[in-house]
């Protein structure tokens, strides 16, 4: 479905969204739809390019395209939302020249010749690389804490930077240059010792203040049964006042160069290069694999990740660690989708051992964010029917029990209707081919059971909610009716053991046309009563072969 089809669909019925009529607004919406569809082919191109012949400079340059087109496209897209001006925009103080001594633009210029463009001459000073990096990141969160919450802090005067992305791509220049000459980063930690190794590989990520709030306010709504729409839209407030602070996204592309280049460079026979690699692997485990980091680091981790991804034995040492769910994360929301879909074709079936409870429910996690994409062509078929395949053959139906718990109103019920099938109908699954089946067998399932499996995992409260699109689809359904009167009584923090049990009990009953599957009613009485009016409909079905 295209933007222009689902904000149409968000207009139908809906009055407060009458603006989308306006004709100015769609002819803005095409103008940077075109911008986009000019952008994504560099993109494409250049996320294949792995930088690995050539002179140094050369390979920093082409690992450095992808980083350069995402920000086009960004920028493109960016002209779509509600974000201020200065997202993006230069440091609040101003470029001088010289630049100021110790400020952003002086440090970022000092770094970039100690690692790269001076050296060796400037090697001696390596040991400066752990005060220069700490600055750095001590001024980009004086930035954001200053904009987002209009905090004075004395050393706003030092925040000075053309754009936002400038200070990303030179650190990404320094990454990239440590991590294709590795002689480079071992004189590095050689020189900055513990106090650098801690910053690249100890330190907290610097979420800051706002994004860990907005982490709390959704645990805590997540937790509260009777959480209601103005609770989500308090939770949707936060994380929209979080997402205004980019100072962990701006240094993304350099921790997972860094990152990456102790994986693949490490030294068996040196117990520091094990440690760091140890370290470094459990960063990027963790990091693509959390909700909240993923979002706050978005394409620029996977866009350093893309070493792990090209490489077979990296991926299946990634995927042994627990970080698998990262790819498949990748594949679902990234710019690096072709790659990684590529990735995803071609890996060994060796990548599925030793996987644990917890990395198999994050890569359950990851399948059901792509099951909720609409297209399914045949390479992603194939794809998710190797997955399921593998994750059967080697764990049994326990990681679809544990998934199936997880999907919510909004998502489809997959991991619940394979875990049903298969322990309701005994199927054996053991080929590729009996899976593809299944999945045939779910895509032609009516909306209407959808909907019945959707109302047995969501919350008391959205049961309450949304208790006129579930349940029973007759005008007249008395016990809707007397629902919505119970409804209409409710007091927040009073629970009712008896009517939350007739709420599930009607939910649950309801069974789907058998001529059409696209309507669903709690008994044969509210069925007969509806039949006048859904009998074109359901004719036209039966004529026509086709079902919801």
């Amino acid at each position: 479905m295209s933007l222009r089809e689902k904000l149409l669909e968000l207009r139908v019925g809906d009055p407060t969204n009458s603006h989308l009529d306006d004709p100015q607004l769609w002819s803005y919406i095409d103008t940077i739809q075109h911008a986009g569809a000019g952008i994504a082919p560099k993109v494409l191109d250049a996320s294949r390019k792995r930088g690995d012949t050539g002179p140094l400079n050369k390979r920093i340059a082409e690992r450095c395209e992808l980083a350069r087109a995402s920000v086009q496209l960004s920028t493109a897209t960016m002209m779509m939302s509600v974000m201020p001006e200065w997202i993006f925009g230069g440091g609040p103080a101003p470029l001088l020249n010289p630049p100021i001594v110790n400020g952003m633009v002086h440090c970022l210029d000092t770094v970039d010749k100690i690692v790269r463009t001076d050296y060796p001459r400037r090697k001696g000073e390596l040991d400066q690389l752990p005060h220069l990096l700490i600055r750095i990141r001590h001024l980009l969160r004086v930035c954001y804490d200053f904009r987002v919450a209009n905090r004075n802090h004395p050393d706003l005067q030092f925040c000075d930077w053309p754009k936002l992305h400038d200070v990303g791509f030179s650190l990404h220049r320094v990454g990239l240059c440590l991590q294709l000459d590795p002689s480079r980063l071992w004189a590095a930690m050689d020189a900055g010792g513990e106090e650098l190794e801690a910053f690249l590989l100890d330190d907290e990520l610097d979420l800051g203040e706002f994004r860990k709030a907005s982490i709390e306010i959704e645990k805590l709504v997540a937790a509260d049964v009777e959480a209601d729409s103005e609770d989500r839209l308090n939770a949707t407030a936060a994380h929209n006042m979080a997402s205004l602070d980019l100072a962990a996204s701006s240094v993304a592309w350099f921790f997972g160069d860094i990152s990456v280049a102790f994986i693949m460079h490490a030294r068996t026979d040196n117990n520091r290069d094990r440690r760091w690699a140890t370290k470094a692997m459990a960063r990027l485990v963790a990091w693509p694999t959390s909700k909240t980091i993923r979002e706050t680091l978005g394409d620029s981790l996977t866009d350093s990740m893309r070493p792990i991804y090209w490489s077979k034995p990296l991926l299946i040492k990634f995927s042994h660690a627990g970080g698998l769910a990262a790819l498949f994360g990748d594949w679902t929301n990234s710019n690096c989708r072709q790659l990684c879909e590529d990735a995803l074709e071609n890996m060994p079936d060796e990548v599925w051992e030793n996987q644990t409870p917890a990395s198999l429910l994050a890569i359950t996690r990851e399948l059901q964010k792509k099951l909720e994409e609409e297209s399914m062509d045949r390479s992603v078929t194939y794809i998710l029917t190797n997955a399921f395949f593998n994750i059967y053959r080697q764990y049994g139906l326990a990681p679809f029990k544990q998934a199936s718990r997880h999907e919510k109103q909004h998502t489809p019920m997959t991991f619940y209707y394979f875990a049903h099938r298969i322990k309701q109908d005994g199927l054996e699954m053991r080929t590729r081919e009996d899976w593809y089946r299944l999945f045939v067998d779910y895509s032609k399932m009516p909306r209407r059971m959808h909907m019945r499996y959707q109302w047995g995992n969501t919350p008391l409260a959205r049961r309450w909610e949304y208790l006129e699109s579930y349940g029973c689809c007759a005008d007249d359904c008395p016990e809707r009716h007397e629902l919505l009167r119970l409804r209409a009584g409710r007091i927040r923090g009073v629970r009712d053991e008896a009517v939350e049990a007739r709420l599930d009990e009607w939910g649950a009953k309801p069974k789907a046309c058998a001529a059409c599957g696209d309507v669903a009613y709690c008994s044969s009485s509210c069925q007969r009563a509806h039949w006048a009016k859904h009998k074109p409909d359901c004719l036209k079905k039966r004529k026509t072969g086709s079902r919801s």
